[in-house]
């Protein structure tokens, strides 16, 4: 009942979203599109997919179990599939279930929130620069004091690799449950890793670079519709946006993710309508793209 409420929050926010900003005008931005530029930005989505399980893939291999990349692929994009239908994106923990007759499920837990991590570490280090652009361009001093707060994390993050014992043990005072079992999950992950602190940078630095295969989609998706977006403002924004999937309060951040890129592009000119008639377009493209790619490592994850 919970995951039908929180679907219903999304599609909600989409119904109001679509009224407030009138269907007919919606229609009238994306009646025109560029479907050969539609069809270039799915391409180039499943390219991005294939970048994002190659970095799981070599996780894995750190950690001692080598996989085809045709295996990982698909159970990689099953993952993200069933994430489309859950809150906080928390479906790509069935990852682990899609390779246990190759790889064992604590291995396989420890190589997701490895790779989320490289995830987090790189939607926060381009969402920095992004909220300090946008400060920069309001005030020099509200500038100063972000880069300030945002240096803490920073540091947190630091001690995580060099006084990981430390951290731990303070996240276990808490007495979070949660908390405490994902830290002792990425522990064993990590002592598991090859060279850890190595093989974390290459993969989070792999990772910022996907990112830009990721805001391209966007503006061709953008151009499609006829449409300019600068790309290098766009790399640094776009993945604060794509943090509001990991909201729980709606699925896979249904409504959230749509309303932050309408907000996003009429900063660049883009009308309401047209600039949620462009993340519309986006959420049914990437979503196909799953299906299409996943659908079967899915289904057999699910019927098991």
């Amino acid at each position: 009942m919970k995951t039908v409420g929180k679907f219903t929050i999304g599609i909600a926010i989409i119904v109001f979203l679509s009224i407030r900003f009138s269907l007919a005008d919606i229609f009238e931005a994306i009646k025109d599109v560029q479907i050969s530029l539609l069809f270039f930005a799915v391409i180039l989505y499943g390219f991005t997919l294939f970048l994002l399980s190659l970095r799981w893939r070599f996780i894995l291999k750190k950690m001692g179990h080598s996989l085809p990349p045709l295996v990982t692929y698909q159970a990689f994009s099953a993952g993200i599939l069933i994430s489309d239908f859950t809150p906080a994106r928390i479906g790509e923990l069935s990852r682990p279930l899609t390779i246990r007759d190759r790889v064992p499920i604590p291995a396989g837990i420890g190589s997701v929130f490895l790779d989320r991590y490289c995830d987090f570490v790189a939607i926060f280090i381009l969402g920095c620069g992004g909220i300090l652009l946008i400060f920069a361009a309001l005030s020099q001093i509200l500038l100063l004091i972000m880069a300030f707060v945002l240096l803490i994390p920073i540091i947190l993050l630091s001690l995580l690799w060099v006084r990981r014992s430390w951290v731990f043990g303070a996240v276990h005072r808490f007495r979070f449950a949660r908390l405490s079992d994902f830290t002792n999950h990425l522990g064993v992950a990590m002592d598991s890793l090859e060279n850890p602190k190595r093989t974390m940078t290459a993969a989070i630095l792999f990772t910022l670079i996907i990112w830009i295969f990721q805001s391209l989609r966007i503006v061709i998706i953008a151009a499609a519709a006829g449409f300019s977006l600068p790309i290098q403002e766009l790399i640094l924004i776009q993945p604060l946006i794509s943090a509001l999937a990991l909201l729980p309060i709606s699925i896979s951040g249904l409504g959230f993710v749509e309303g932050g890129y309408v907000t996003l592009f009429t900063q660049y000119g883009i009308p309401a309508a047209s600039g949620l008639g462009i993340a519309l377009i986006d959420r049914v493209l990437t979503v196909g793209c799953h299906l299409v790619l996943g659908f079967r490592y899915a289904l057999r994850t699910i019927g098991e």
